[in-house]
């Protein structure tokens, strides 16, 4: 099911952090997007991608059990790869990025490590683009007041076991100076052994002033990892943890990629824009897929060496959306057990 908060609600807060006119024709190409029929084919003329996702660095400050890259190792191995304002200028003058209304500065890692973060923000801020912070929050009290004072449009503190304490302690004192958003990855383990303590953790957020609380179904990535704690619909604990909590918590809860009984499923009707909307690009120019999938299909292609065609309809990407738009085809493998199959948060 889609999120349970209001998606009008939403577009009137985005709306008010716009700044005119520069975010005119980014506005523009979010209506062409979002109106005009898919193409397989989609030249960047017709309507450019409206999200950038953008992984800011490839080290972060957690090693949490369920993050594939900490549990390779990747994050202690692999060569560092960081955005920095000049490349954030570079990138966001081509066609494939300028007229994007909202940049995810995300993981890969985390973003606060990221020297350049406040310039970074106030730049896009210039440029009229609504810019979202995904953080683990340990090194928010440090910059919440620069970050808000450049522009920053909206931050989102994903919770969990190795940053609820830290939170605990200082949530209701961030949402005072910039509102926050939250998210959580649920287990199936904690929805049949600890659902207490999981609408303990719902109640706490929400007192603690920040404006939603996004609720993920668990997808493990990485080497080791297996499917045992994701969970469906159909899993009794899920179903009586969703009831309780719904009806406690009307309009607070997001619960993204969570399909109640009784829904009409996305995954069989296909619903996927993530692939004309969305471009997730990492601190070294590298260009994945879709922000949902660990397969990447755009391997070898590189935003500061490529042109914004051959990323943006890349053979692969446009054999992927063919087998969307087809109503015969049945959903790719890869995309079998996303929990993106929806429009993305704009």
């Amino acid at each position: 099911m889609k999120g349970s908060t209001s998606r009008a609600g939403l577009y009137l807060e985005l709306l008010g952090s716009l700044k005119f006119p520069q975010a005119a024709p980014k506005i523009f190409n979010y209506i062409k997007n979002k109106t005009l029929r898919p193409l397989p084919n989609n030249p960047c003329s017709r309507s450019s991608p409206v999200q950038m996702s953008l992984s800011m660095v490839n080290r972060c400050n957690l090693r949490c059990a369920y993050c594939g890259d900490a549990q390779d190792g990747t994050f202690d191995t692999a060569p560092k790869k960081e955005f920095t304002l000049e490349k954030i200028k570079q990138l966001f003058q081509t066609p494939l990025c300028k007229n994007a209304i909202y940049v995810n500065l995300a993981g890969g890692g985390e973003p606060l490590l990221c020297k350049d973060i406040v310039e970074i923000v106030e730049y896009l801020n210039s440029r009229g683009h609504l810019t979202l912070l995904t953080t683990n929050g340990i090194l928010l009290p440090k910059f919440i007041e620069r970050l808000t004072k450049a522009g920053l449009t909206k931050i989102s503190i994903s919770i969990y076991p190795d940053n609820i304490d830290f939170l605990r302690e200082n949530l209701t004192a961030l949402n005072k100076i910039h509102k926050i958003q939250n998210s959580h990855v649920i287990t199936r383990s904690e929805l049949e052994k600890k659902p207490e303590e999981l609408a303990a953790l719902v109640d706490f957020v929400h007192k603690a002033g920040s404006t939603r609380l996004r609720l993920w179904n668990c997808r493990p990535f990485g080497k080791g990892q297996n499917s045992s704690e994701s969970f469906t619909s159909e899993l009794p604990a899920f179903k009586d943890f969703y009831k309780e909590i719904s009806k406690k918590y009307k309009g607070f809860v997001d619960w993204q990629g969570l399909y109640t009984e009784g829904d009409t499923s996305i995954k069989e009707k296909k619903i996927c824009r993530e692939l004309w909307q969305l471009v997730p690009i990492d601190g070294g120019g590298c260009v994945t897929t879709c922000c949902g999938s660990p397969v990447n299909l755009r391997a070898g292609i590189n935003a500061f060496t490529n042109t914004s065609e051959e990323i943006f309809n890349h053979p692969a990407i446009v054999a992927l959306r063919e087998k969307f738009i087809d109503p015969e085809a049945e959903l790719p493998d890869m995309c079998k057990y996303c929990n993106l199959l929806e429009d993305p948060p704009m």
